[in-house]
């Protein structure tokens, strides 16, 4: 069951008077449109993959980030001494306009190769992904999603690990503590000076520790000091990709992943609170949060054309006390998910609102507050788009609930019209009620054709009934993407 954020944080409307039917303007739309190209020219990618052993899966995963065409350039860090690879072993489409690199290291470095990679690339920004996952069903929206908010990890994960991520947060407003955990392997991507800055994090807080380093994943994300950006997916395994043994399975690895996870938050908490009785100008780690969103639940469409999400959790995370001489063991496998709250995430997360499965739906398992809200971004400003829902919630609660529109997902105008939209009842597989409104942009009113986010906010009232979203589709879109 979902339960209530006490600081849930509404949607922002940008006209105050309930009677203005004003859309967005000519200016707003195509001021919003150069945003878009300025975002993407700015925040370049370069893609990392890491090599081991497992070279034809190595082949694979960058034959998949060249055949995308999002990248300026690839890196491949060789962490095998044994072995020397060349860049005509990759450099199979002529037709990829960008670089690849490969650096052949003298020793394994394991994971902090990735950091290591990263801090060489050419690009502001960079994404990783472990040689045994397939990125190419999510890249699109995952891009997207970074250059919405760029100053937070963005990464991917699956709907039990995505649970026990934010059960591993801590919050204390006293030392500006406000970080969780994730894990980069499935998919991820942050700024380059983050590798940079977590390179020097390193070999200063573990200098004396080099096994420690080596898991350096367990701490990158803890030490940015901000709840990372996860998307809740389906993730999928490249062919070949059992192949080996993974560095998980080496001696020690689960003694050392305690220590780990330990240490992560000591050495930050430590710090923070530091930094609360000495000089402002002398700060260890970053206490301000440069977040533009507040904390979502995100899942993209198996299309990779939108993101469904929402500003309810299964967990009210910022409320979970912390007291780091009892709570050290938070971040371990100590403290994994167990009992209904993680068996209902489970059934109803936001996931089974993409899954192309009616009969699935997206849930909050308990009546829906004032604030609460649900939405769909599709990655790009659009025009004349056409999508539909499928939803398991009543008419009434669908009737009294705000249709929102956004070019940048934070400023909102509410769509004062019935006209474009149409609703009929249909049932289930299992005999259900469910209704599938149709969205049709081209008959909206003049001024709200164009948009990127859309967001149905229960913004007047809480209502004696739940959230129930079971399909999300794009019908129609006739305009081209600026990515």
């Amino acid at each position: 069951m979902y339960h209530f954020r006490g600081n849930i944080k509404q949607i922002q409307s940008k006209y105050d008077d309930e009677y203005v039917n004003t859309g967005f303007s000519e200016f707003e739309l195509l001021q919003s449109k150069q945003r878009e190209v300025d975002l993407i020219q700015k925040y370049n990618l370069s893609a990392i993959v890491l090599h081991w052993e497992r070279s034809a899966s190595v082949t694979r995963a960058v034959n998949n980030l060249v055949n995308s065409n999002l990248f300026k350039e690839i890196i491949i860090w060789n962490n095998n001494p044994k072995i020397t690879l060349k860049k005509t072993q990759f450099q199979k489409n002529t037709s990829f306009s960008g670089a690849i690199r490969i650096i052949n290291s003298k020793e394994n470095l394991k994971d902090e190769a990735k950091y290591r990679a990263c801090a060489e690339a050419q690009n502001i920004a960079c994404f990783y992904v472990d040689d045994d996952w397939d990125a190419s069903f999510y890249l699109k929206s995952l891009i997207a999603d970074f250059r919405a908010d760029p100053y937070i990890l963005h990464s991917v994960t699956e709907p039990g690990t995505f649970y026990t991520n934010l059960m591993w947060s801590y919050f204390d407003k006293n030392i500006n503590l406000h970080t969780g955990f994730s894990w980069i392997g499935c998919g991820s991507i942050f700024l380059r000076e983050y590798a940079q800055r977590h390179i020097r994090y390193l070999h200063t807080y573990l200098k004396n520790n080099r096994n420690l380093v080596y898991l350096s994943d367990v701490f990158f994300s803890i030490w940015l000091n901000d709840i990372p950006s996860q998307f809740n997916i389906d993730i999928r395994s490249l062919p070949g990709s059992d192949i080996g043994l993974p560095f998980s399975s080496s001696s020690n690895f689960l003694q050392y992943q305690y220590q780990s996870s330990i240490l992560a938050i000591r050495i930050l908490e430590h710090n923070l609170r530091w930094n609360q009785s000495n000089n402002p100008n002398n700060i260890k780690f970053s206490r301000t949060s440069k977040r533009r969103f507040p904390y979502y639940i995100k899942s993209s469409d198996p299309n990779d054309e939108f993101i469904f999400y929402t500003n309810i959790l299964p967990i009210d995370i910022e409320h979970i006390p912390f007291n780091i001489s009892k709570d050290f063991e938070r971040g371990t496998r100590k403290n994994l998910p167990r009992g209904s709250g993680i068996s209902f995430f489970a059934s109803h997360t936001t996931l089974k609102a993409v899954d192309n499965n009616p009969s699935t739906c997206w849930r909050i398992g308990r009546n829906t507050r004032q604030g609460e809200f649900f939405a769909m971004d599709f990655l790009y400003i659009r025009t004349n788009l056409s999508f539909a829902l499928i939803i398991g919630h009543t008419r009434e609660l669908q009737n009294n609930i705000d249709m929102n529109l956004s070019f940048d997902g934070l400023w909102w105008i509410i769509y004062p019209s019935k006209k474009g939209i149409t609703i009929r009842s249909q049932n289930s597989a299992s005999k259900k009620q469910q209704y599938m409104i149709i969205f049709n942009s081209t008959q909206f009113n003049l001024g709200f054709r164009s948009f990127r986010y859309v967001a149905f906010n229960a913004s007047r009232i809480s209502y004696l009934e739940e959230f129930q979203v079971c399909d999300v589709k794009i019908i129609t879109s006739t305009n081209t993407t600026t990515s």
